[in-house]
């Protein structure tokens, strides 16, 4: 896609150790490399020179002219770990915040997510002025980002915008929409508290012509909102550089979004806040010829249609693995359950490789096409459970609790959102949640 490998061009910016020469247009880039003699002989080339005032010009990568920099101010994020301390996600998320203490810690992979209100790195803006973009009329949007935070992921102008160890700025001109904070990676990048958890991944996944490894931060819908990613960034499951089948969703420039799928669109449509995945084939212990297989994998997050969602034994909220099938589901759902004057559920679990007991059929769980449900909460703090509010073999309920359970799933099998609708009448498995799943061509309720 671009012309030239910006990953080499860049990354040999932040070798000023080995450059004491201070370039005749003036840049101050390597000035703090020098020891004290140095820097003195540097501002006596700089007078010389004519800089004087413009000390905060720096050199065009590519035409060696000068440009006006800007300093990034950054943002603050949430990171997940997968327990590895490589990444930040497996079949199963969490996500927290945090804020930004300076810290940061090695050979983790998440999310940094990066709103900045500085200017473009175009040498022509003016957007720190309060001109507007020339284009549009409009100042350049480059957020949400954690304000004065210089990590992976802010927006930038200059490699001087991003203020710690080997921090380069991909810049707006080679397709990265206000620039953006990366460092060079061979496998792991290192988290700051406080950001998003990044991630490395291979140059060629966003157009570079070589292939090398650099930093970009996991999409952080929790923390940012929308898509997890700032303005004009897409959240994209891309590889790990130099480690095949790790995968995460990170932000990249939108034009490298492949094409949405009808119910990934919808989704969109919708405002249902997700992550899009990856989830590799499996299969069941004991059972190696069955595979399971999930269409539009997506980490579903919480709130939907308005109503939060938490496993039942967390405190917590957070995202669940679903298809995106069962995204939508769970949303039309959700929507009952908030005209009941619900706002939170609890599950039991929804992805999980494993055949229906005492079978050697794959559960729709196989699939990430079912949810099972064991509580819900209302706005007045009423709380009903399956296990203890659940009217069993009762058509008509005589409770407040078990009235609005049955109500609930005879709405939701009325209105074609589950296929198959399992409950304790069904068998004692069952005697704590409801089952519910996308069957294909089936229509169950018990």
């Amino acid at each position: 896609m671009f012309s030239k490998s910006h990953i080499a061009h860049s990354f040999s910016r932040y070798s000023c150790e080995m450059q004491p020469r201070v370039p005749a247009a003036c840049p101050l880039r390597c000035a703090n490399k020098l020891p004290l003699s140095g820097l003195l002989s540097t501002l006596v080339v700089l007078a010389l020179n004519g800089c004087g005032t413009d000390d905060m010009l720096d050199t065009d990568s590519e035409t060696g002219e000068p440009t006006s920099s800007g300093l990034t101010q950054g943002t603050s994020a949430t990171g997940e770990s997968d327990g590895t301390g490589s990444d930040g996600a497996t079949d199963s998320v969490t996500t927290g915040s945090g804020t930004h203490t300076g810290s940061t810690t090695d050979t983790t992979d998440g999310t940094t997510d990066d709103p900045t209100d500085d200017p473009t790195d175009d040498p022509s803006d003016t957007s720190d002025t309060g001109e507007s973009d020339s284009d549009t009329g409009e100042p350049p949007v480059c957020e949400p980002w954690i304000p004065g935070v210089e990590w992976i992921g802010a927006d930038c102008a200059h490699d001087v915008d991003c203020g710690y160890d080997e921090g380069v700025c991909l810049l707006e001109e080679e397709g990265f929409p206000c620039g953006t904070c990366s460092q060079p990676c061979e496998q792991f990048c290192p988290d700051q508290e406080g950001t998003p958890v990044t991630f490395c991944i291979d140059a060629t996944d966003v157009g570079f012509d070589q292939s090398e490894g650099f930093c970009v931060s996991q999409c952080d819908p929790d923390t940012f909102g929308g898509n997890g990613c700032r303005e004009g960034y897409a959240c994209v499951p891309l590889e790990r550089y130099n480690q095949p089948g790790v995968i995460r969703p990170v932000c990249v420039p939108v034009e490298f979004e492949p094409p949405k799928s009808d119910c990934l669109q919808q989704l969109d449509d919708l405002g249902i806040v997700y992550t899009p995945t990856n989830v590799p084939i499996d299969h069941p212990d004991d059972f190696p010829n069955l595979d399971c297989i999930v269409d539009d994998p997506v980490y579903l997050h919480s709130p939907v249609a308005d109503v939060g969602f938490r496993y039942y034994s967390s405190d917590n909220e957070s995202p669940i693995l679903v298809s995106c099938e069962t995204a939508l589901s769970i949303y039309h759902m959700a929507t009952i359950i908030r005209d009941m004057d619900g706002i939170e559920f609890e599950h039991v679990g929804t992805y999980n490789c494993r055949v229906i007991g005492g079978t050697q059929t794959l559960s729709e769980h196989a699939f990430a096409r079912a949810i099972d449900l064991s509580g819900f909460l209302l706005e007045d703090e009423s709380f009903y459970t399956v296990e203890h509010d659940w009217e069993k073999d009762e058509p008509n309920p005589m409770t407040a609790g078990g009235t609005w359970l049955k109500d609930l799933m005879d709405a939701c099998y009325g209105m074609d959102i589950w296929n198959i609708i399992l409950t304790p009448d069904y068998n004692a498995a069952h005697y704590n949640h409801f089952h519910v799943d996308l069957t294909p061509g089936e229509k169950f309720y018990k």
